[in-house]
């Protein structure tokens, strides 16, 4: 497969309400980024870093806005961060917070980026590095991963506080002056990884809702293991289904095309493992059957629409074969268990 990292959907933050008040078309937006709409409306799905730098670029150039991202990551929350977000600012001090980011990045929220603090002097240096070969997009994720970054510290130190320095790579000069209004803090364009520079003292800030902790539950949990390793072929590519699903049913056509892979060296690598394209589509539609089931206010019908089927009918005869009962029936089951 193409080599990539995977980010989850609920990083692109309120994308739709931006573009939108701005002028734009978020339609066209997605149309030209070739991804389904539905990513607003499912915000743990996974999708492809590139993709996802691909969609802040059109939504750039849709705009004529170099600033874009710094735009909208003036917008983010830790909200926005689901689980991760969680996991992180539940920790007792900014320095632990800053560890549990760098050290779950990989498997809660985003794949084949590494966060970096370094100390220099009085100071320190807090880096975004990506690790992913794209390059359409590129600057626009850096700006909003920065501001993500600082959503983090601003649960410890505060909802006003800025860096006292922001770096940023790969940007025209001519973007300076309108990113440094966005970002609110001084902004120097470099040549090396974005990063935020503060005062090192600030690492020992305890967290203000110490005592407020309240974990992780079951579903949570289960979202830190389901990025894909980068060798592991199903898993690759049963995120490149669960995603094309938000769109209607996909092909063996449009899973190979987002893959960067030929149908037929798809289907001999899968074939070496036992497998072929129908089991992964059948998995896929299996999960995300129980995952939908388990919403309480989603219809059969709608789930059925979901998942691609013509009609209610199809989808209750493919999950009665799997689960040997209907669909109503699984879930009235799984409710009473509750």
């Amino acid at each position: 497969m193409r080599q990539t990292g995977y980010t989850r959907a609920s990083t692109l933050g309120p994308i739709a309400e931006v573009v939108t008040a701005t002028g734009g078309s978020i339609e066209r937006v997605f149309r030209r980024a070739e991804l389904p709409i539905g990513l607003m409306e499912s915000p743990d799905t996974l999708l492809p870093l590139r993709d996802h730098c691909r969609l802040l670029a059109a939504s750039a150039r849709e705009l004529a806005d170099e600033a874009f991202a710094a735009r909208l990551g003036r917008k983010t929350t830790i909200a926005g961060l689901g689980v991760y977000g969680k996991w992180v600012t539940q920790a007792p001090t900014l320095l632990e917070a800053i560890h549990r980011a760098g050290a779950s990045l990989p498997n809660m929220l985003q794949s084949a980026t590494r966060l970096i603090l370094r100390r220099r002097d009085e100071e320190v240096v807090w880096s975004y590095e990506l690790g992913d070969p794209a390059k359409e997009g590129r600057p626009q994720n850096e700006m909003l991963a920065i501001w993500y970054m600082i959503a983090i510290v601003r649960h410890f130190a505060g909802a006003r506080w800025l860096p006292s320095r922001v770096m940023l790579g790969g940007l025209p000069a001519s973007a300076r002056r309108s990113i440094g209004e966005q970002m609110g803090a001084d902004t120097v364009l470099c040549d090396g990884p974005g990063s935020i520079v503060f005062d090192q003292r600030l690492l020992m800030t305890v967290n203000p809702r110490l005592f407020e902790r309240d974990g992780l539950d079951a579903d949570e949990i289960a979202r830190i293991f389901d990025i894909p390793a980068p060798d592991d072929l199903p898993g690759n590519i049963g995120v490149l289904i669960e995603l094309e699903l938000l769109g209607g049913r996909p092909t063996l056509d449009d899973i190979v095309r987002r893959a960067g892979l030929s149908k037929r060296t798809l289907q001999r690598r899968l074939a070496d493992l036992g497998l072929s394209y129908a089991d992964l589509l059948r998995d896929t539609l299996q999960r995300r059957a129980i995952f939908l089931l388990r919403q309480k206010e989603r219809s059969i019908t709608e789930i059925a629409a979901m998942l691609g089927y013509r009609d209610p009918a199809h989808f209750s005869r493919a999950f009665e074969k799997w689960a040997g009962v209907a669909p109503s029936r699984w879930r009235e089951s799984a409710r009473a268990g509750e």
